[in-house]
Protein backbone atom coordinates (compact mmCIF):
# COMPACT_ATOMS: atom_id res chain seq x y z
CA UNK A 1 0.00 0.00 0.00
CA UNK A 2 1.42 3.54 -0.43
CA UNK A 3 2.20 5.93 1.85
CA UNK A 4 -0.17 8.71 2.57
CA UNK A 5 -0.18 12.05 1.26
CA UNK A 6 0.18 14.09 4.29
CA UNK A 7 2.97 16.31 5.09
CA UNK A 8 4.78 14.35 7.18
CA UNK A 9 5.26 11.67 4.15
CA UNK A 10 7.08 14.70 1.98
CA UNK A 11 9.07 15.94 4.52
CA UNK A 12 10.66 12.18 5.05
CA UNK A 13 10.72 11.67 1.19
CA UNK A 14 12.63 15.07 1.31
CA UNK A 15 14.97 14.08 4.42
CA UNK A 16 15.82 10.92 2.35
CA UNK A 17 16.59 13.24 -0.70
CA UNK A 18 19.27 15.61 1.09
CA UNK A 19 20.91 12.29 2.70
CA UNK A 20 21.17 10.50 -0.22
CA UNK A 21 23.30 13.56 -1.98
CA UNK A 22 25.16 13.91 1.54
CA UNK A 23 26.53 10.40 0.94
CA UNK A 24 27.15 10.17 -2.14
CA UNK A 25 28.82 13.54 -1.99
CA UNK A 26 30.64 12.38 0.97
CA UNK A 27 32.16 9.56 -0.68
CA UNK A 28 35.88 8.66 -0.38
CA UNK A 29 36.50 6.01 -3.21
CA UNK A 30 37.33 7.64 -6.10
CA UNK A 31 35.37 11.21 -5.50
CA UNK A 32 36.36 12.49 -8.96
CA UNK A 33 33.76 9.54 -10.29
CA UNK A 34 30.50 11.05 -7.83
CA UNK A 35 27.52 11.20 -9.55
CA UNK A 36 27.28 15.21 -9.58
CA UNK A 37 23.91 15.15 -11.65
CA UNK A 38 21.90 12.42 -9.31
CA UNK A 39 23.28 15.04 -6.10
CA UNK A 40 21.90 17.55 -7.85
CA UNK A 41 19.10 16.17 -9.02
CA UNK A 42 17.87 15.20 -5.11
CA UNK A 43 19.21 18.31 -3.92
CA UNK A 44 16.42 19.52 -6.38
CA UNK A 45 13.72 17.21 -5.32
CA UNK A 46 14.61 17.71 -1.67
CA UNK A 47 13.41 21.55 -1.91
CA UNK A 48 10.33 20.36 -4.05
CA UNK A 49 9.08 17.94 -1.73
CA UNK A 50 9.30 20.54 1.02
CA UNK A 51 7.42 23.13 -0.33
CA UNK A 52 4.77 20.78 -0.97
CA UNK A 53 4.89 19.55 1.96
CA UNK A 54 4.48 23.15 3.67
CA UNK A 55 1.59 23.39 1.14
CA UNK A 56 -0.33 20.18 2.19
CA UNK A 57 0.20 21.41 5.86
CA UNK A 58 -1.92 24.37 4.79
CA UNK A 59 -4.59 22.52 2.81
CA UNK A 60 -3.14 24.11 -0.40
CA UNK A 61 -2.52 21.73 -3.31
CA UNK A 62 0.95 20.58 -4.42
CA UNK A 63 1.35 20.58 -8.16
CA UNK A 64 4.38 20.70 -10.31
CA UNK A 65 8.49 21.19 -10.33
CA UNK A 66 8.77 24.45 -10.80
CA UNK A 67 10.60 25.89 -7.68
CA UNK A 68 9.74 29.24 -8.26
CA UNK A 69 6.20 28.87 -8.72
CA UNK A 70 5.71 26.55 -5.43
CA UNK A 71 7.65 28.85 -3.18
CA UNK A 72 5.38 31.58 -4.66
CA UNK A 73 1.98 29.65 -3.86
CA UNK A 74 3.46 29.29 -0.26
CA UNK A 75 4.44 32.88 -0.28
CA UNK A 76 0.33 33.14 0.20
CA UNK A 77 -0.10 31.67 3.47
CA UNK A 78 3.84 33.03 5.04
CA UNK A 79 5.36 36.16 3.37
CA UNK A 80 8.60 35.56 4.78
CA UNK A 81 8.51 32.68 1.80
CA UNK A 82 9.74 35.71 -0.31
CA UNK A 83 12.91 36.26 1.56
CA UNK A 84 15.71 36.60 -1.02
CA UNK A 85 17.52 34.03 -0.27
CA UNK A 86 15.31 31.52 -0.23
CA UNK A 87 14.87 32.60 -3.52
CA UNK A 88 18.03 32.45 -4.79
CA UNK A 89 18.50 28.78 -3.35
CA UNK A 90 15.14 28.10 -5.46
CA UNK A 91 16.35 29.51 -8.48
CA UNK A 92 19.99 27.53 -8.14
CA UNK A 93 18.27 24.37 -7.17
CA UNK A 94 15.84 24.95 -10.37
CA UNK A 95 18.49 25.12 -12.63
CA UNK A 96 19.44 21.32 -12.55
CA UNK A 97 15.94 19.73 -12.44
CA UNK A 98 17.80 18.47 -15.91
CA UNK A 99 21.20 17.29 -14.54
CA UNK A 100 20.01 14.01 -14.52
CA UNK A 101 20.03 14.03 -18.82
CA UNK A 102 22.88 13.47 -21.08
CA UNK A 103 21.65 16.58 -22.89
CA UNK A 104 22.20 18.84 -19.99
CA UNK A 105 24.22 21.90 -20.78
CA UNK A 106 25.24 23.51 -17.05
CA UNK A 107 28.51 22.76 -15.31
CA UNK A 108 27.86 19.66 -13.08
CA UNK A 109 30.78 19.16 -11.17
CA UNK A 110 32.06 19.52 -7.37
CA UNK A 111 31.36 23.04 -6.69
CA UNK A 112 28.02 23.15 -8.04
CA UNK A 113 27.03 19.90 -6.07
CA UNK A 114 28.34 21.41 -2.67
CA UNK A 115 26.26 24.38 -3.92
CA UNK A 116 22.99 22.37 -4.57
CA UNK A 117 23.76 20.65 -1.21
CA UNK A 118 23.77 23.91 1.21
CA UNK A 119 20.76 25.35 -0.75
CA UNK A 120 18.97 22.44 -0.10
CA UNK A 121 19.92 21.98 3.81
CA UNK A 122 18.38 25.82 3.90
CA UNK A 123 15.29 25.27 2.14
CA UNK A 124 14.81 22.18 3.99
CA UNK A 125 15.50 23.67 7.51
CA UNK A 126 13.08 27.07 6.62
CA UNK A 127 10.66 25.09 5.72
CA UNK A 128 10.96 22.49 8.63
CA UNK A 129 10.92 25.17 10.82
CA UNK A 130 7.38 26.75 9.47
CA UNK A 131 6.17 23.13 9.84
CA UNK A 132 7.11 22.94 14.02
CA UNK A 133 9.93 20.43 13.32
CA UNK A 134 13.02 22.80 13.97
CA UNK A 135 16.42 23.18 11.81
CA UNK A 136 18.36 19.81 11.57
CA UNK A 137 21.54 21.53 9.01
CA UNK A 138 21.64 24.87 10.14
CA UNK A 139 21.17 26.95 13.08
CA UNK A 140 21.63 30.05 11.51
CA UNK A 141 18.55 31.91 9.33
CA UNK A 142 17.85 32.94 6.15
Amino acid sequence: MPPTNTWQTWVQYAHNDIKIAINEMSRVVNPKSRPFEGILYHCQQCAEKMLKAYLIYKGTPAWGHDLEMLRSECAKHDTTFNASRLINHCVFLSAFIGARYPDFTMSVDASNATRGINSAKRVYDFVSEKLGNGREFFSITL
